[in-house]
């Protein structure tokens, strides 16, 4: 149900998680060096070498050497020894992986080294579950197909960029869905300064919180369990984008794009350069875009986007710029300043729309902002959500022989503006509203982190950080006469302290305990304190032929959000209550294969408790008639399950997500009717928001002699689930405890599956029985319907035209799929399938939602904001399920990249 959402979703949701913890975007190299007898070599001299990055150092008396603060890249390792023939290896280092090399060195002749562990998309025998991508997969470069059928829509964001990871999902708005749990469980990170994410499901949340841009990024990493130092506390998982920094001899790239069917334009730039001693190091990138989305058949109109059900954007337009400057002045240190500032404007689907006035959604009492002097003038723009960012980081970097220290501040802040005369159709019975809404979040940090390997056995990992974040929002429903306002300030804390712990050759152990704490301050003068200490624990064992176990377990919590701990809303005025940290207890299991062919194949278990879930305040005492205003309240569940599978073969890549996840939120976003009596009952309802299987299957082929690249893209949901559900829990009217009846359109109107004689009575057999259902044959719980499974195809082809200058060219859905990707109850369901009006007893009881003595004249799917007038010139239609939200249509892409 809508009802509820535009009074927590565009507000309370929109601040969503944001990281609170360093986050690794350095790598390191280790191993030893020995003699063919196997005895260790002291002071041999080791020097790793890249375009980015110079290191050196020398073994102890144990043969040993660490390399720590490493800049991922690939480098080429030298071992020399007086006496002994020198060593080489290619050592490839991502962020937060420990490269292992261990040579042994000849008197004469030759030498043999000796890789243990390769950096690919991910290190083998790792206690922490991390997945890096790179390259132009990092800056998601090109439209790739997904579950949410919205290739265009994520291409160069960071959902763009891991949607194929393991463990990854997005739903029909294009969020990152991490196993099987809501938008706001995943964090999002910029060289591991937080960005405060926000809502990006509809319009009316910080769209670009989450939908970061990628411009200027080298790596992005997603860590999904075995947290240390490597995260912030997110109950889901946590995504990192590093930036590329100067090398020598310079980098750079200009590229051009243009688009079919998106009407797609594109300018990005990029250089990296630095002085040859690499003393400095310097790397700038600038982008502008803009796109049209378009949707099923890319000709027809689509009520439901119209209606903000689906992504309901039609066009952005972005610009974005990253810089970052280091200064090595000797090899023991590195200081370093990273920027990134972006904007983004997004218009809503088809509007304005033709007799859209200004003043059609206001109140007798409030009219939109800014409206003419004419409020029935015709609209002349957009609905339209824009977004800022800005990330400013400064950070000491100082390295002993075999430890790391960094010392960090930075600033991550974000900006918001939505607004429209017609912003949202929140279905039956709230109808059409406009919005205008602004919202600003800032967060300031400072933090420590120590990393120790001295020792040969053990990886010590310490740190802390401090954080403040102040945020605001003030958002205006003209429509519903409702002004929601928040303006609280978080101080924040986090200690860890861990350590990895080698025990032999091929088993590997962490234990680390973190302590998260929060103050809150809200702008009423409200303040109280929450902490918990989180213990993770991890081990991994080597196998033969490059092959791992892991085992994880994860507790994690999380302090209230800001928009959680205070909300005033003016229609209902309700105290901010002391509200919990929500925790998780996350387990998983992985089997990893490295070397050709690397696989990942990993179960995991989840369970959330303490959910932060949008309820009355009032839900317990009062379960029969609980205030019809929620707030932030202790109170929700998630459990989840699955298995992910990951293989990659040469230019083969595959992936595939299975899980099943129950919730007591009927809706992911917002407050729902059904959920007070449920919840008392500890019920869960089957997620409504991700398919239960997806997989995708992408296979690069080379032709003449590699100057070709063509790449078939395959992606295949098996259906996202929807339905209203047989039953329904309700308090009961005598006790009011949870009970479990038929959900009849007395109990439940406009999202019931039992059509009554009467619905303004309850049933009787005798007097008032069922005179028609919707027919589906659904379970007894909400969303336990499918939709069609849909296979999307696109296809990659780059070109070498000459040695600096590369074409490419992409199709998405190449087949032109346009059949729905998700299916909802109709947002008007007055009647059973097919009603058109003229019940009277109908016509009384669902009048009744707005006074005494109306009657609702209207049948099936009219949009309407008193049930005798059509408000918008659309509707759903008549039957008892209607599309939700449809893939991207057909679109081709042409992009001329050109090396500097």
């Amino acid at each position: 149900m809508r009802a509820a959402a535009i009074a927590f979703v565009a507000g309370a949701v929109a601040c969503g998680a944001f990281a609170r913890a360093s986050e690794l975007t350095t790598g390191s190299i280790q191993g030893s060096v020995r003699d063919v007898h196997g005895a260790p070599i002291a002071g041999a001299a080791i020097a790793a070498r890249a375009p980015s990055g110079r290191y050196d150092a020398t073994t102890d008396g144990a043969g040993r050497f660490v390399i720590l603060g490493v800049v991922p890249d690939t480098y080429a390792v030298r071992a020399e020894a007086r006496g002994y023939q020198p060593g080489s290896e290619v050592a490839i280092v991502l962020p937060g992986e420990r490269e292992e090399i261990s040579f042994t060195l000849q008197t004469r002749l030759k030498e043999i080294a000796r890789v243990e562990a390769k950096g690919e998309a991910f290190p083998v025998g790792a206690t922490s579950d991390t997945f890096a991508v790179t390259g132009s997969t990092a800056r998601a470069t090109y439209p790739t197909e997904s579950s949410s059928g919205l290739a265009n829509y994520t291409q160069g964001s960071v959902q763009g960029a891991i949607a194929n990871v393991p463990g990854v999902q997005l739903d029909t708005f294009a969020n990152v869905i991490v196993r099987g749990g809501k938008v706001q469980d995943t964090g999002f990170n910029y060289d591991s300064v937080p960005i405060p994410q926000g809502l990006i499901a509809e319009p009316g949340g910080n769209i670009v919180g989450a939908q970061l841009g990628t411009t200027g990024v080298a790596a992005t990493t997603l860590t999904l369990s075995g947290f240390t130092d490597s995260s912030q506390n997110a109950l889901g998982g946590v995504v990192n984008e590093i930036p590329a920094i100067g090398t020598y001899p310079a980098r750079g790239t200009f590229e051009l794009a243009a688009g079919l069917g998106a009407q797609y334009g594109e300018t990005q730039a990029s250089e990296q350069w630095a002085t040859p001693d690499l003393r400095w190091r310097y790397a700038l990138a600038v982008g502008a875009s803009s796109g049209y989305f378009p949707y099923g058949d890319g000709v027809t109109f689509y009520p439901s986007e119209m209606g903000t059900y689906g992504l309901a954007l039609q066009t952005r337009a972005q610009s974005s710029w990253s810089a970052n400057v280091h200064f090595q002045p000797e090899q023991r240190d590195d200081f370093s300043a990273t920027f990134l500032s972006g904007v983004a404007t997004y218009d809503q689907y088809d509007t304005p729309y033709a007799g859209e006035k200004w003043a059609t959604f206001d109140s007798t009492s409030t009219s939109f902002p800014g409206q003419p002097s004419d409020p029935n003038a015709q609209v002349d723009t957009p609905s339209r959500a824009r977004g800022t960012y800005l990330v400013a980081k400064l950070q000491w970097l100082h390295n002993w022989q075999h430890s790391l220290g960094r010392a960090y501040v930075y600033r991550s802040q974000i900006g918001a503006t939505a607004n429209g005369p017609f912003w949202d159709d929140l279905s039956f019975p709230d109808g059409v509203i406009s919005l205008w809404s602004q919202q600003n979040q800032r967060q300031d940090g400072v933090g420590y982190d120590f990393d120790d390997r001295a020792g040969e056995k053990h990886d010590l990992r310490a740190g802390a950080q401090y954080s403040v974040n102040v945020s605001s929002l003030d958002q205006l429903v003209p429509t519903a006469d409702e002004l929601v306002t928040s303006n609280p300030r978080l101080n924040q804390y986090l200690v860890y302290l861990g350590d990895t712990w080698s025990i032999d050759d091929r088993l590997n152990a962490n234990a680390t305990l973190r302590y998260v704490g929060e103050h809150v301050l809200t702008g009423t003068g409200f303040a109280y304190g929450v902490g918990a200490i989180d213990p993770h624990l991890a081990i991994a064992y080597d196998l033969p032929a490059q092959s791992a176990l892991r085992a994880t377990f994860d507790h994690t919590s999380v302090a209230p959000l800001p928009l959680e701990v205070q909300r005033t809303d003016s229609t209902a005025p309700a105290a901010p209550v002391v509200l919990a940290p929500e925790t998780a207890d996350d387990y998983s299991i992985s089997y990893e294969r490295g070397g050709p062919t690397q696989v990942r194949l990993t179960y995991y278990a989840e369970l959330e408790k303490n959910r932060i879930d949008v309820l009355p305040v009032n839900f317990r005492a009062n379960p029969e008639n609980p205030n019809a205003v929620g707030v932030p309240t202790n109170a929700g569940m998630l459990r989840s399950h699955g298995v992910e599978l990951f293989v990659k073969h040469g230019g083969l890549q595959f992936n595939a997500n299975y899980g099943r996840t129950f919730t007591s939120s009927v809706d992911q976003f917002a407050y729902n009717d059904l959920n007070p009596a449920a919840i008392l009952a500890g019920h869960l309802y089957p997620a409504g928001y991700v398919p239960d299987f997806t997989a995708t299957l992408a296979y690069e082929i080379d032709l003449a002699r590699g100057k070709v690249r063509v790449t078939p893209f395959l992606s295949y949901e098996s259906g996202y689930p929807y339905g209203n559900g047989t039953m329904v829990w309700i308090p009961n009217p005598k006790t009011g405890a949870p009970e479990l009846v038929p959900n009849d359109n007395y109990v439940n109107p406009g999202y019931n599956y039992y059509f009554l004689r009467n619905p303004g009575l309850p049933f009787n057999a005798a007097t008032n029985p069922y005179v028609a259902s919707l027919g589906t044959g659904e379970g007894a719980d909400p969303n336990t319907l499918r939709t069609p499974a849909q296979t999307l195809t696109s296809i990659h082809v780059e070109a070498d035209l000459a040695p600096r200058v590369t074409a490419i060219f992409d199709v998405t859905n190449l087949f032109a799929v346009a059949s729905p990707t998700q299916l909802q109850g109709n947002p008007y369901l007055i009647g059973p399938p097919g009603y058109a009006g003229g019940n009277l007893n109908y016509e009384r009881a669902y009048g009744a939602q707005y006074c005494k003595g109306c009657l609702y004249t209207l049948g099936n799917g009219i949009p309407t904001n008193d049930g005798r007038t059509q408000v918008v010139p659309w509707d759903y239609g008549t039957s008892g399920y209607v599309p939700m939200a449809y893939p991207m249509g057909r679109t081709a892409q042409v992009r001329l990249r050109y090396r500097l």
